[in-house]
């Protein structure tokens, strides 16, 4: 008997679903109807109208849509609400349920009063705005419709500014002004230029000023649909110290900081009366014109922090003028350094103080309080693994030092354990192998990680930007694998700096990375990879040690709290064994008797590695989203090796990839072998994906999703034959899939089902590549995953 393609059986279920769901009606009343949907008619779709911002202002919006087809919460709703109320239903009625939004006449015509409204306040003032009704089987259709009036354009912008010295600092940003001549009149437009000029003078020291004393005045008496707009500032009006009641009017000035308190043990219970001893912190610059600034530091006990590790998170410097930006850059560092639950940063004037550079009463004194978070702290985690189909469980005990030597240094000791059940093509017959329960792999380790917040370089700090944002980090772990097969040993020593070159921009380069790894196998298993002829198997079982450098760019222009499209870029490059290669050459060292360098008896690697991924986040609304992913990437070994290590190599599949693939289980190229169980790697890559996201119900997300690519060789490989890359080939190569994909967003934490169907495969032949015919539910491949994909 055939069986129904996947597609048609999924018809079938949408089909049944909406059938299942198709008399939402029956519990309305006699004169009630259910409001069935909203549509926007725009009489001119040449004018720059955003519908979305019209829908928006609808006051009534129909009940919700599980994949814009069935009503689903209001089918709850509705089953919960027959007969006998029971606490079941009440819950299922609230959780599960949406009420039948009922038509109003009232709300309908507030919407109509909302959009003209907002019609007016984009421009098209007196635009006509109605609405008409279609009702069918106790539901409403409701069309509001639009008939713009003819715009009204910007001819003039004047200013009325009489602080000269305010006017000159808003004409020299004219450039960047959201109100401009020829634009459409746009009120929205007015209060954030608004905005703008407020922020931009607080920039510029003007500490009190606010939006208040920015006004608009709009003269809109032509005949010809245009308008003159004057950007108006007004002065400080102080009343009269007589009893007159008379106002007088005095200019805004720009304020200067003059010195700066930091108490870095402020406690918001502590008395009022408790004196500090002061410590003067001076910081030398490479400044000419300001060669030294001095932080005043606050305290009654030692100590605990280094004064210039919080000096160098503070952006506000003594004897410039006010600057918010620098305030609010300020906040963010000290957040950063993790040491403090609480940061407060005021003003003060300085009436009483002088100085030589500007009057006194244009001082403001900065108080920064700061509330230490607790420095040490323990973790213990606990986590289900999955590793290409192997389960397992996990266990973690983390022990942090958030200020270790007094410089807001982090040191993490991690202690970690796992048992993992894993299948191998290397089981020995007899199985004798020692198991727990059904696990038959176990991983025991260490890791070390201590984070500095400055470049560990002796060179002084202060010859670095702020805004680089340095840090050190130094990373050491041990890792012990026991498998039915063999014992292994994983050691790996790290020292690298990562710094900001702007807001979008990150390096992280790290001089030294080395990974060593040592293996023992058992009897048996050795005189299996003995007698292997594929030389990349064996390499995973082989002693190495990789001696290498690498560096990364990152380029991210994503606003956390716009809705905006951004870009993420990260190219990676790194290189091993140079260096070794270079010494052993210079000091012609002997070779082992395969004509390989070693080092301790351990060859070492050496390659050339570089990678890249390119996404581009396109925001359709705040819940929906398209992401666009490429990865490319490339390694290639010579010198003292024929190789890339097998963990420095390119692999296809698995939850963050192709996800109609096992992990490591696609590829090379066209290579036919579906009985070979081993992992898979390559020396190049190619990927792309789509994904689009959407929300589903409150913290459950959906997605739909492709992905294309494949791996491949850059030499011919007898044990992988048409796995090496040709060039007028490698498009007939790339493998498809499709899926659906099921979030869990708690936002904190995600977790993530994907199920995806290979629809091209270039393991098949090549006429019969296309594999969408052949589609069925138990094909389905099920990825899990934490957090999002890309």
């Amino acid at each position: 008997m055939k069986t129904k393609p996947l597609y048609i059986k999924l018809i079938y279920i949408i089909l049944l679903l909406s059938i299942v769901a198709c008399n939402p009606t029956r519990s309305l009343k006699k004169n009630e109807y259910l409001l069935k949907n909203n549509t926007v008619k725009i009489e001119s779709d040449k004018l720059k109208i955003a519908k979305e911002n019209i829908t928006g202002l609808i006051q009534q919006k129909p009940n919700k849509k599980l994949f814009g087809l069935v009503r689903f919460k209001l089918w709850f709703y509705n089953i919960a609400n027959k007969g006998k109320e029971t606490k079941f239903k009440k819950w299922i009625k609230k959780s599960l349920g949406e009420r039948p939004v009922i038509y109003s006449q009232n709300m309908a015509k507030s919407s109509l009063i909302k959009i003209k409204a907002y019609m007016n306040n984009i421009g098209y003032f007196n635009s006509k705005v109605k609405k008409s009704e279609k009702i069918h089987k106790k539901q409403v259709s409701l069309v509001y419709e639009i008939k713009p009036a003819i715009p009204y354009k910007i001819k003039n912008i004047k200013y009325n500014i009489k602080n000269n010295a305010i006017k000159n600092i808003v004409l020299s940003n004219k450039s960047i002004s959201l109100i401009k001549q020829g634009n459409i009149y746009n009120a929205y437009d007015l209060e954030d230029e608004r905005n703008r000029i407020t922020k931009n003078l607080q920039n510029n020291g003007y500490y009190f000023f606010n939006n208040e004393y920015i006004f608009y005045e709009v003269d809109s008496a032509f005949n010809n649909h245009s308008l003159d707009i004057t950007i108006g500032i007004k002065n400080i009006k102080l009343q009269s110290k007589d009893q007159s009641g008379k106002f007088t009017e005095e200019n805004h000035y720009p304020f200067y900081i003059n010195r700066i308190y930091i108490n870095p043990d402020y406690s918001p219970l502590a008395s009022d009366t408790i004196k500090y001893d002061t410590l003067v912190e001076a910081v030398h610059q490479i400044s000419k014109d300001n060669p030294e600034i001095k932080y005043y530091f606050l305290y009654n006990n030692k100590l605990k922090i280094r004064p210039q590790t919080i000096s160098q998170s503070i952006f506000i410097n003594p004897g410039q003028h006010f600057i918010l930006k620098d305030v609010q850059q300020t906040y963010k560092r000290l957040y950063e350094l993790r040491m403090f639950k609480y940061a407060n940063i005021q003003f003060t004037r300085d009436i009483a103080d002088t100085n030589k550079r500007i009057h006194s009463k244009h001082l403001l004194d900065c108080n920064i309080n700061l509330s230490r978070s607790k420095v040490q702290s323990y973790t213990i985690e606990a986590e289900g693994t999955n590793s290409g189909g192997d389960l397992g469980i996990g266990g973690n005990l983390i022990y942090q030092n958030k200020n270790i030597f007094r410089g807001a240094e982090i040191l993490s000791i991690k202690f970690k354990g796992a048992m993992e059940a894993q299948k191998t093509s290397y089981a020995k017959e007899d199985n004798t192998s020692k198991e727990f329960l059904f696990f038959n792999t176990f991983e025991t380790g260490v890791e070390i990680n201590l984070s500095i917040p400055k470049f560990l370089v002796p060179v002084k700090q202060e010859r670095f930007p702020k805004y680089f944002k340095p840090k050190t980090t130094i990373t050491t772990g041990l890792n012990y694998q026991n498998q039915q097969n063999y014992r292994r040993y994983i050691t790996n020593i790290s020292f690298g700096y990562n710094w900001m070159e702007s807001k979008y921009k990150t390096h992280i380069l790290f001089p030294a990375d080395i990974n060593l790894v040592k293996i023992f196998p058992t009897p048996e298993f050795d005189s299996i990879i003995n007698k292997e002829t594929n030389q990349s198997l064996k390499n995973q079982y082989t002693n190495h040690l990789i001696v290498g450098l690498n560096y990364s760019f990152i380029y991210n222009n994503q606003e956390i709290y716009k809705l905006k499209n951004f870009v993420y870029f990260r190219g990676n490059i790194e290189t091993a064994g140079n260096l070794l290669n270079g010494i052993d050459n210079l000091v012609k060292a002997p070779k082992d008797e395969d004509g390989y360098y070693t080092l301790f008896n351990i060859r070492y690697a050496q390659y050339v590695r570089t990678d890249i991924d390119l996404r581009y986040y396109y925001i359709i609304n705040e819940n929906n989203r398209l992401v666009f992913r490429t990865v490319f990437g490339i390694g290639i070994p010579y010198g003292n090796s024929e190789d890339l290590p097998f963990e420095k190599g390119f692999y296809g599949g698995g939850a963050n990839g192709m996800r109609g693939w096992r992990i490591k289980s696609l590829g090379p190229g066209a290579y036919q072998n579906t009985n070979i169980t081993y992992d898979k790697m390559g020396d190049i890559k190619i990927e792309g994906n789509i994904e689009y996201r959407f929300p589903l119900y409150k913290f459950f997300k959906g997605a739909f999703f492709i992905d294309v690519g494949n791996i491949w060789l850059l030499k011919e490989n007898s044990s992988y034959p048409d796995g090496k890359f040709f060039f007028n080939n490698f498009l007939s190569e790339l493998a498809v899939d499709a899926g659906i994909g099921l979030r869990f967003d708690f936002k904190f934490f995600i977790f993530r089902i994907d199920g995806a169907l290979p629809f091209r495969d270039p393991a098949e032949p090549k006429n019969k590549r296309w594999v969408i015919n052949k589609a069925a539910f138990y094909k389905i491949f099920w990825n899990f995953g934490i957090g999002y994909p890309f």
